[in-house]
């Protein structure tokens, strides 16, 4: 378990789904499904998605409050550059959800670019305190529920998310209130002389996390936290998305968009997901592979599916990963393979199993490393595999906790050896044929160092004619990769 969750365990227990997401139901409005539930969502652009395709998502079937408001109202809609309102974004995405679930939601959008929870309690109190809300999702700007000492407001986040939570409650008693947790902003960690410059997504998603469980548990008349951030953090931890979007791995999905804090299509698909299974009490896998919003969105089904599943994970009760795995590599060396791995944070790791394998299926354990225990500081780490094959070979990392908890790293591929070099007949009389890498670059000296020849191995091969040297001890030099690989040769 990482190490913000111990602190909260009680709380976030009691403030996620009871019992798991079957249980959940008879709790939550999901049990009205008989009857109409009425939703607003009140936040800003994280809310909005703030970039096409999700701005406008499934907006014929969402009531924006703000639409229509002319310019220099505080509630007024400013397209900057993009498609005027009305917007529908992430709220979009959880009405086709419910809609595919069977679900009788009317959706409404109380969402400004920018705005925080007290600009909603000031312009906005009139939409959001009315008794015809059954649900009501209160989202801050990411920015002010951080600690002081990051830039953040947290104060502020709890006094009006207190007031709003009164407002709605004093009008409707029944209604239930949800936080929806935002996610770390990679250009926080990313960029110089930012909050969080130097430090991880994982501290940030703590602080995040933090503050918003820690309001619900102190205040008792929230329902629950969304936790939209820890599934992001879920998704990157387990490889489902990237976690540096400036150098992307293969394969992997970028939850922000290209200003590296708002979402994506994909980040907003995730939030949306976790929101369905949190306000519904529904499995998020239900929706499956052939999912309309994601048809829409143009989001692949196994990716669809992955993230349903993060969701599901996350609202299940679980949390991301023991260690934070940044990257493992393994590179051919001219002493064996050497396996390097980065991590982020660390909570109860006691050590690390370097594993092999020639299949890339049975594994057998190769080397053991201690880990950090404890720590949210970023650790690196590297074991040389100095018995490594020849062959091409798979490595993987298996982490084991304190308790014996074990999990498994993705596994990386290692090609095999090249050839060595070598050189044929040796002894030698007229020529001497050289053989390795294409490409290689080759030189003859005489033991004194005096250059005699030197060429390349254009197909792997190279013939170097002796006869006018004289007998005696020659020096071959090959290039390689580490450096250059010298070879005796007797010329008679």
């Amino acid at each position: 378990m990482l190490y913000w969750f111990h602190s909260l365990r009680a709380a976030s227990r009691r403030l996620l789904l009871r019992g798991g997401l079957a249980a959940a139901v008879a709790g939550s409005s999901a049990g009205l499904a008989q009857g109409q539930v009425r939703v607003l969502f009140v936040g800003n652009s994280y809310t909005l998605g703030n970039f096409e395709p999700v701005l406008t998502y499934n907006r014929a079937n969402v009531i924006d409050e703000n639409a229509g408001w002319p310019s220099g109202d505080p509630r007024y809609e400013d397209p900057d550059g993009g498609p005027a309102g009305p917007w529908s974004g992430i709220p979009g995405i959880f009405k086709k959800f419910t809609t595919q679930a069977g679900l009788n939601y009317e959706v409404h959008l109380e969402a400004i670019g920018g705005a925080i929870l007290q600009d909603h309690h000031t312009h906005a109190l009139g939409i959001i305190r009315q008794s015809q809300w059954d649900q009501v999702v209160l989202q801050e700007r990411s920015t002010v529920p951080v600690p002081v000492a990051r830039g953040g407001q947290p104060a502020l986040f709890n006094d009006y998310a207190a007031r709003l939570e009164q407002a709605v409650h004093i009008v409707n008693p029944a209604a239930r209130l949800y936080l929806f947790q935002t996610w770390a902003r990679a250009d926080f960690v990313e960029f110089s002389n930012q909050p969080y410059t130097g430090s991880t997504l994982e501290v940030m998603t703590q602080d995040l996390h933090a503050a918003y469980f820690q309001l619900a548990a102190a205040n008792g008349n929230f329902a629950a936290v969304a936790p939209v951030g820890d599934a992001w953090l879920r998704a990157i931890q387990t490889g489902v998305a990237l976690r540096d979007p400036f150098s992307p791995p293969a394969g992997r999905l970028n939850l922000w968009a290209s200003d590296n804090h708002h979402a994506s299509k994909w980040g907003a698909y995730l939030s949306a997901c976790v929101l369905f299974g949190q306000l519904t009490g529904l499995d998020p896998r239900t929706l499956g592979p052939a999912e309309q919003a994601a048809v829409d969105l143009d989001i692949a089904p196994p990716r669809a599916v992955a993230l349903q599943a993060v969701a599901y994970q996350q609202l299940s009760g679980g949390t991301p990963l023991p260690v934070a795995l940044v990257s493992v590599a393994a590179q051919r060396l001219a002493a064996g393979v050497q396996v390097r791995w980065a991590t982020a944070s660390e909570s109860n790791n006691a050590r690390f199993e370097v594993q092999r394998s020639a299949n890339g299926s049975s594994f057998a354990t190769v080397a053991t490393v201690p880990g950090k225990g404890t720590t949210t500081q970023p650790a690196t780490y590297a074991c040389l595999d100095q018995r490594a094959p020849a062959g091409q070979l798979y490595y993987r990392l298996r982490q084991v906790d304190f308790d014996g908890t074990a999990t498994f790293s993705p596994v990386v591929a290692v090609a095999e050896a090249p050839p060595e070099p070598a050189l044929f007949p040796n002894p030698a009389r007229e020529l001497v044929v050289l053989a390795g890498p294409a490409a290689t670059a080759y030189r003859v000296r005489t033991p004194l160092g005096q250059l005699v020849a030197q060429g390349r191995l254009a197909n792997g091969t190279a013939t170097v004619p002796l006869a006018g040297l004289a007998p005696g001890c020659y020096l071959i030099e090959l290039q390689s990769a580490d450096g250059w690989v010298v070879r005796r040769l007797e010329k008679y």
